[in-house]
């Protein structure tokens, strides 16, 4: 029988530690028999061992092939551990047997494996099976040693307290862990972007760098041919396209050298971003219509060299999104809520598959139309300016990407 979980999973782990416990059980139980007290009842003695080992082979086979469990299966087993551990005290002394202790345990347990809810019932089992055991059991056992019945209580007392602070320190801990470490999971993360957003800068220079001079050839040419032939058709359609290059490599050149000075950026108007983004969707996408609506007046947000370029990526990806659907219409909305300025912009298209809407932008994400390069670019370019953005299918078709800039001064 091929087994799936890792014995160092807390399903593992749980299985291992009831295995040692049933043969301890054993054990402890014949030593008891043959060298201490032979008035132990035998029969259901070793007919609840029996039935734990039945239920261990039973979770075994059903969970073989599930490398971790769910938190409501993982308490019902350490109920069910309870529940077997209680009824085997039930025949050997019930509170006043020295292993009563391992009631314990369970919780513990319960506290490292699982969610708060699931530690309080477990505990509260627990509890639950201790004073069966002492009130039901122990007691009328004991009901004529005022002593010994001071002692048994007192014993319960303290269970009682060492259940509420051990789960809770161990509780208390095991949150600070998790923290922690989704606290480096996150760095991880953002590390890992980072050192993607390098090397998408360093492969981008390095085609800017092979592309110049290519671009200055085809320049020269071009002024030539105008020279020659300054009324033929294909000569003035060239004209166009390479003035274009030559400016889009000027503009990423200009970019490259506000980073390098790595001088605090200076604040930039919301109108002058919103005049750049529809000047560059006129040249890059004339055939598409850009509807600008602020509903408020102009406020000023914290300046980036990048800031302009991944805010137009965002309506870059609308534009082309409006071509793959056939439509022509993108809607940009900005207004300030509560000292931040938002801008929205929404296209026509088909909208964004829902199972990579939640890591599109923060994470390389295949697609048809390329990795999601342009919206990583924007997502790390917001958070640098202690931005966020967003992404959401709309109801009626397309996408709403919402970008959220802190206004500078509010």
């Amino acid at each position: 029988m091929v087994i799936a979980f890792s014995p160092q999973s807390a399903l593992g782990q749980l299985l291992l530690l009831r295995s040692i416990a049933i043969v301890l059980q054993l054990v402890l139980v014949l030593v008891s028999i043959l060298l201490l007290d032979k008035n132990i009842p035998h029969k259901p003695v070793f007919t609840i061992i029996a039935l734990e080992s039945a239920f261990q082979l039973l979770s075994i086979f059903i969970y073989r092939r599930t490398r971790e469990i769910s938190e409501k299966a993982m308490t019902l087993q350490l109920v069910a551990d309870i529940l077997f551990l209680s009824v085997l005290l039930s025949f050997l002394g019930g509170a006043s047997n020295a292993f009563v202790s391992l009631l314990l345990l369970p919780c513990i347990i319960a506290a490292v494996t699982v969610s708060i809810g699931y530690v309080l019932f477990v505990s509260a089992s627990a509890l639950i099976a201790y004073g069966y055991l002492y009130i039901a059991v122990t007691m009328p056992m004991h009901h004529h040693g005022m002593h010994m019945g001071e002692h048994l209580l007192g014993m319960f007392v303290n269970f009682v307290f060492m259940v509420v602070v051990t789960v809770g320190v161990v509780a208390l801990l095991v949150k600070r862990i998790r923290e922690r470490e989704a606290l480096l999971a996150k760095t991880r993360e953002k590390q890992l972007q980072q050192e993607q957003l390098l090397a998408l800068g360093s492969a981008a220079a390095q085609v800017t760098h092979q592309l110049a001079t290519p671009i200055a050839h085809l320049n020269l040419l071009l002024e030539e041919l105008q020279e020659d032939f300054p009324d033929h058709p294909a000569v003035k359609e060239m004209s166009s396209p390479i003035s274009q290059c030559c400016t889009q490599l000027e503009g990423f050149r200009d970019q490259t050298e506000l980073l390098k000075l790595k001088g605090e950026a200076k604040a930039q108007s919301t109108a002058f971003v919103l005049e750049q983004l529809e000047e560059l969707m006129a040249l890059q996408y004339p055939k598409q219509a850009i509807d600008v609506v602020e509903k408020t007046s102009a406020v000023f947000i914290q300046g980036d060299p990048m800031l302009i370029p991944s805010l137009l990526n965002l309506v870059v990806n609308a534009a082309k999104a409006n071509e793959r659907a056939g439509k022509t219409h993108i809607s940009l909305n900005a207004y300030t809520k509560e000292g931040y300025w938002y801008l929205t912009i929404q296209d026509q298209g088909k909208g964004i598959a829902q199972q990579k809407l939640d890591s599109i932008g923060k994470s390389v994400v295949e697609s048809d139309s390329g990795f999601g390069m342009a919206l990583l670019l924007t997502h790390a370019t917001l958070e640098r300016v202690k931005g966020e953005l967003k992404l959401e299918n709309m109801s009626e078709g397309g996408v709403l990407s919402t970008a959220k800039l802190p206004i500078v001064g509010a």
